[in-house]
């Protein structure tokens, strides 16, 4: 049963992807102009850490007292960018391609970005064990 669950998951996987793909190929024959690419990506991830900084940032500020203007203004940096790749996906396509190419790219690309952010992080705490692991030291007398 469980290899059942594990290829259910498999194709579901494939599936979305499969559609993701056929999206992004279909916005680009109709449009020019594609939704998911590496660039929305940094921009969505960007956006994403501008915002959770500022809120950490103004929470930290709120709590000793101090002022909480630049966190707002760190996270207000993180909309304008959302903003701006939202202005940039209806300047290049129509409203509803638009509304569901931004939706979808903004979700999807939140996600990952978060996930990543952890899995990164995960990462490096390993590759700086794994170093650790293999240092030698030598005592020349």
């Amino acid at each position: 049963m469980l290899v059942l669950k594990i290829l259910g998951i498999a194709i579901l996987l494939a599936s979305v992807v499969t559609v993701l793909h056929l999206f992004n190929e279909h916005c680009d024959e109709k449009f020019s102009y594609r939704f998911l690419t590496i660039e929305s990506f940094f921009a969505t991830a960007t956006a994403l850490a501008l915002w959770f900084a500022g809120d950490w940032w103004r929470d930290s500020a709120l709590q000793s007292g101090g002022d909480t203007l630049n966190g707002v203004l760190i996270m207000s940096f993180g909309v304008i960018v959302i903003l701006g790749l939202v202005y940039f996906n209806f300047k290049h396509t129509n409203f509803v391609y638009g509304v569901g190419g931004t939706v979808l790219q903004i979700s999807l690309f939140s996600a990952l970005a978060f996930v990543g952010f952890f899995i990164l992080i995960l990462g490096l705490v390993l590759s700086f064990l794994a170093g650790l692991g293999t240092q030698r030291v030598r005592i020349d007398d």
